[in-house]
């Protein structure tokens, strides 16, 4: 016993749980520091906003003389002039942009969280999947050295006759499909942990988790919680971010003044100054085409929404179906018929006199393992299914 542990005690002194997993990839996986820094664009996206846009300088030389370019104090009309021009935005445009790059952080924000959602569920599901794995390996090693002990069994009571060589060969054939389906599961565990491994953003060798099935929650539960949805949320932005665009592009529609500042220097002369204001002219309608096609993508963006909350309805209810189908099963299985099976089992192995109970012995042994992965199968499915159902209404832990 003592050799036992000390054998699983390095499995456990590099066991993390999934909780520190999940901690880890949040504050780590590198899918999300690409969208923080996206976030943060965003900021400076808003100080720009805030700004003017950049004023134009000119500096010019007029009535220049062939004859003489140096000579400027022939005649009043030469003069060198320096002209500072300025866009004035209409009041109210900078804070319709500053309103729309907020709403788009806000939706940059939220497809932070969204990815942290998916990050979560494939950490658990993937980690579920390692726990499946490493049960039925445990069942499969435990049969393998079953298996071996019942050929030596079968050689014990076997006589020349052609049952017992046949009982032989079936239970070698056996022992060596238990041998291929552990080689399977050696193989599927070593990719498993690598995937685990890259979503959590750290190494992980063992990993702990709380297999207890406990009775689901109540459908109400979830479908009262479908608008915490963080895709839904990103559709809500969307159409936010969409309106505050109409509101930009209906403003376009004023025109902003362009007011020009100029100085002129004479050499013979007074020097005088110059003002003007400019307007554009939006006389071919590219302005109301702009926000008209703005209005069409708000009401698309409003309709993906609307059949994205029917959509996740009807997810919800598909997959609580299934976590109570799981949570059946496994009732069925763990605490009405294992218990009895177990107990027949153990009086089954106590009791065997000849070969013919000890081939029906190995037929009971067979099923009792494929019930033992069934039962290991339904809790991962529990699980995962349970995972799946809290992505839906924005678990993040």
């Amino acid at each position: 016993m003592k050799l036992y542990i000390l054998l699983l005690l390095p499995m456990w002194l590099f066991s993390e749980s999934l909780e520190v997993l999940i901690q880890n990839a949040k504050n780590s996986h590198n899918s999300l520091k690409t969208i923080e820094q996206r976030v943060s664009a965003i900021d400076d996206e808003y100080q720009i906003s805030r700004n003017f846009s950049d004023p134009s300088i000119s500096l010019s030389m007029s009535d220049i003389q062939f004859s003489d370019p140096t000579k400027r104090d022939l005649e009043p009309m030469q003069y060198t002039a320096i002209n500072f021009k300025q866009k004035i935005p209409y009041f109210g445009k900078r804070d319709a942009v500053s309103k729309k790059i907020d709403a788009k952080k806000q939706k940059i924000s939220l497809t932070l969280d969204e990815t942290k959602v998916k990050l979560v569920k494939a950490i658990k599901i993937t980690a579920y999947s390692i726990w499946q794995i490493e049960q039925e390996l445990k069942i499969t090693n435990e049969y393998i050295n079953l298996t071996k002990q019942n050929i030596e069994l079968y050689s014990a009571y076997g006589s020349s006759d052609t049952k017992s060589h046949m009982s032989i060969m079936s239970a070698e054939m056996t022992l060596s499909e238990l041998k291929i389906k552990k080689s399977r599961f050696d193989s599927s565990l070593i990719g498993l942990y690598e995937k685990l491994s890259y979503l959590s953003a750290m190494e992980v060798k063992s990993v702990e988790l709380d297999m207890d099935v406990n009775t689901p929650k109540e459908l109400i539960f979830y479908t009262q919680t479908k608008g915490a949805n963080i895709s839904y949320k990103v559709k809500q932005a969307i159409l936010t971010e969409a309106n505050e665009d109409i509101k930009v592009k209906e403003l376009n529609s004023y025109i902003d003044p362009v007011v020009q500042v100029g100085y002129y220097n004479r050499e013979a002369f007074e020097d005088y100054a110059n003002i003007g204001i400019a307007f554009s002219l939006p006389i071919y309608g590219t302005q109301d085409s702009q926000t008209e096609i703005s209005k069409k993508l708000a009401l698309a963006f409003k309709s993906e929404m609307i059949d994205l909350d029917k959509q996740l309805k009807a997810q919800i209810v598909q997959t609580h179906t299934e976590l109570l189908n799981s949570y059946k099963i496994y009732d069925i299985i763990q605490n009405q018929s294992m218990p009895q099976i177990q107990h027949m089992f153990e009086l089954s192995s106590s009791s065997i006199k000849n070969g013919d109970e000890l081939f029906l012995y190995i037929n009971l042994l067979e099923k009792k393992l494929a019930l033992d992965e069934k039962s290991i199968g339904v809790v991962a499915a529990y699980h995962k299914t349970q995972a799946s159902l809290d992505a839906l209404i924005g678990e993040m832990k």
